[in-house]
C-alpha cells in the first residue's frame, strides 16, 4: 500500500509539473512566431517602400526620412547610358505596347527617374528630333513639379507623337521662358547635347501617344544664331499625388489648335516672327572660359620735354618681348574708337615694314638732325602721339603661332595624364597635349573635344571624365562638331591650365599654336 501510495503521489505531482511546463513552452513558441512574423512584415514593408518610390505614400515617407534625393542636374559625362530614339522609333517602341506593358513600363521609368538613375542597368530612352510647340501651361503646386512651364510638343516628322516636357526654371527666369516658348516655335532635341528622358507613356485616341520627358541636363536653350533664350534648373520637388501626364486630354485638345503659318519663316499664332530652331547650347559655348587674362602693357606717361616736341619719339620695347604680336581670340571685342588699337596675329616669318628714321629738334643747338631708329610695328597698328593720350583697353589673351614642329621646347603629355597634372598644376613648365579627339561642340573661335578611347566615340578609363576646351586664333576655323582630329608631337595643343570640378570632371584648357591642317 505504501509503495502504491508513494508511486501514485509521485506520479500525480509529476504529472502536474509536466503540464505547466508544456503550457509555458507552447506560449513562448507562439510569441516567438508572432515576433518573427512581425519582423518579416517590417522587412517586407521596408523593402516595398524602398523598392517602389514611385508610389506617392512611399515617396512622401522617404522624403521625410531623407532617404531619397530630389532630382539633380546631370553632366554629359555622368548621365545614364541610353538610346536616342527619333519620333518614328518612339512610335514603334511605345505605340505597340499593351495596357499592362505600358503600366509596367511607366512604373520602371518613373522609378528610375526618382532614384536619379542610380544602379540602372538597362538603357534609358531619350527623345530626339524636331518638335514644334503646340502650347504651354504653368507649373503650380498642383502639378507634378514646379516652378516653370510644361510644353506640349508635336513631332514634325511623326505628328502622331506628342511630348510634354516640363521646363523648370527659377522665378526670375520665367518671363524669358514664356517669351521663348511661343506657339509654333520649333525645338530641336539633339544627340548628345539633349538628354530628354522618357518617364511616362500615355496612349491617346487616333493612334497617338503622349510621352512625358524630363531634360536631365537642365541646360541653356537658344536659337542657332542668337543669344541664349532661357536656362533651366532642376525642379524643387516632385508631387507624385498629382500624377502623370501633366497635361490632361481636355487641355491637349485645346492646345493642339496652334499651327505654323507663313512660307518664308516660322510665325507664332499671333503673327510674331520666331527665331528659328531652339536647341540646347553647350555649357562651354554659353559661358566664357574661366581662364586668366594677360594684361597688355600701358605706355608710360611721356615727359614734358617730349610733350613740347613737335615730332613724337618712339619708346623702346623690352628685349624679352616677343618680336611677333600673337593671336587674339575671335570673341575679343574691338572698340569703335579709332584711338583704341587691338593688334592682330602675324604669322612667324612675315617680313615687317622697314623702320623710318625721324628727326628730333634739340634746343639751343644747331639744326643737325639725329636719326633715331623706330621699333617695327605691325602694319595695322597706329602710332600714339603726345597730344592723344593712350586709351585703356580691355585685357585680352594673346599667344604666339608657330610653324609645325618649331614651337619652344616643352613637356608632351596625353589626356590620360590629366589626373596627375590637375593634382600638381601646370606651374611654370610648358605642356603640350597630343592624342585623338572627337569634337562635341564648336563655335566662336572655340571647340570642345573629348579624348577617344579604344572604342571610337566612347571615352574609357582615365579619359572618361576629361574634356578639352581649345581656343583658336583669329582667322582660324575650329573643326566642325562630329569630326575626329589627331594631334601628334609636330602639331600639339598648348595647355594653359587644368581644373578639376567637384564631380570629378577634369577640364583641360588649351590653345592652337601651330599653322596648317
Amino acid at each position: 500500500m505504501s509503495g502504491k501510495r508513494y508511486y501514485g503521489y509521485q506520479g500525480g505531482s509529476g504529472h502536474r509539473r509536466g503540464a505547466g511546463a508544456k503550457d509555458g513552452l507552447f506560449g513562448w513558441t507562439v510569441f516567438i512566431f508572432l515576433l518573427l512574423g512581425f519582423v518579416f512584415l517590417c522587412w517586407m514593408g521596408s523593402y516595398y517602400i524602398f523598392a517602389n518610390p514611385e508610389k506617392a505614400a512611399n515617396y512622401r515617407l522617404l522624403i521625410r526620412m531623407h532617404k531619397i534625393e530630389p532630382p539633380v542636374r546631370f553632366e554629359i559625362t555622368g548621365a545614364p547610358r541610353g538610346e536616342f530614339l527619333k519620333p518614328g522609333q518612339l512610335l514603334e517602341r511605345f505605340g505597340s505596347m499593351t495596357t499592362s506593358e505600358i503600366r509596367r513600363a511607366n512604373s520602371n521609368l518613373l522609378r528610375h527617374f526618382i532614384r536619379n538613375y542610380h544602379q540602372v542597368r538597362e538603357l534609358v530612352p531619350y527623345a530626339v528630333g524636331t518638335y514644334r510647340v503646340l502650347g504651354t501651361l504653368p507649373l503650380t503646386d498642383e502639378t507634378f513639379c514646379k516652378p516653370g512651364l510644361v510644353v506640349l510638343l508635336q513631332a514634325v516628322e511623326q505628328p502622331e507623337v506628342l511630348l510634354e516636357q516640363p521646363f523648370t526654371a527659377q522665378e526670375k527666369d520665367l518671363p524669358g521662358l514664356k517669351r521663348s516658348l511661343i506657339t509654333g516655335q520649333q525645338i530641336k532635341l539633339e544627340k548628345p547635347l539633349d538628354l530628354s528622358a522618357v518617364v511616362h507613356i500615355e496612349r491617346l485616341s487616333e493612334n497617338k501617344i503622349l510621352l512625358t520627358t524630363m531634360p536631365l541636363l537642365y541646360g541653356t536653350y537658344g536659337a542657332a544664331k542668337g543669344e541664349a533664350s532661357f536656362s533651366l534648373e532642376p525642379p524643387e520637388g516632385l508631387n507624385l499625388e498629382a500624377g502623370l501626364p501633366i497635361i490632361s486630354p481636355d487641355n491637349i485638345a485645346k492646345l493642339s489648335g496652334g499651327k505654323i503659318t507663313g512660307d518664308k519663316g516660322l510665325e507664332g499664332k499671333n503673327g510674331e516672327k520666331l527665331s528659328g530652331h531652339l536647341s540646347r547650347i553647350a555649357e562651354e559655348m554659353a559661358t566664357p572660359t574661366p581662364e586668366p587674362r594677360i594684361a597688355k602693357a600701358i605706355p608710360v606717361k611721356q615727359s614734358r620735354s617730349v610733350e613740347e616736341a613737335t615730332t613724337p619719339i618712339a619708346r623702346a620695347i623690352p628685349v624679352n618681348e616677343p618680336a611677333v604680336l600673337p593671336a587674339i581670340p575671335v570673341s575679343t571685342p574691338i572698340g569703335a574708337d579709332s584711338s583704341t588699337v587691338v593688334p592682330r596675329a602675324i604669322p612667324v616669318g612675315t617680313p615687317l615694314p622697314t623702320p623710318t628714321p625721324i628727326s628730333t629738334p634739340v634746343p639751343n643747338a644747331s639744326p643737325k638732325p639725329s636719326a633715331i631708329p623706330l621699333v617695327p610695328l605691325p602694319t595695322n597698328a597706329a602710332t600714339m602721339t603726345a597730344t592723344n593720350p593712350p586709351v585703356a583697353t580691355t585685357p585680352s589673351e594673346i599667344w604666339p603661332v608657330f610653324e609645325p614642329g618649331k614651337m619652344p621646347r616643352g613637356r608632351l603629355v596625353e589626356s590620360s595624364d590629366a589626373q596627375d597634372i590637375a593634382s600638381r598644376g601646370v606651374g611654370g613648365e610648358r605642356h603640350y597635349l597630343k592624342g585623338h579627339f572627337a569634337v562635341t561642340a564648336s563655335g566662336n573661335g572655340r571647340a570642345v573635344l573629348r579624348p577617344q578611347g579604344a572604342i571610337a566615340g566612347v571615352p574609357l578609363g582615365p579619359n572618361a571624365k576629361v574634356r578639352v576646351i581649345v581656343d583658336f586664333p583669329a582667322g582660324a576655323t575650329p573643326p566642325a562638331e562630329g569630326n575626329v582630329i589627331s594631334r601628334e608631337s609636330l602639331r600639339p595643343f598648348q595647355i594653359t591650365s587644368v581644373k578639376r570640378g567637384d564631380d570629378g570632371q577634369i577640364n583641360i584648357y588649351a590653345r592652337e599654336i601651330t599653322r596648317g591642317q
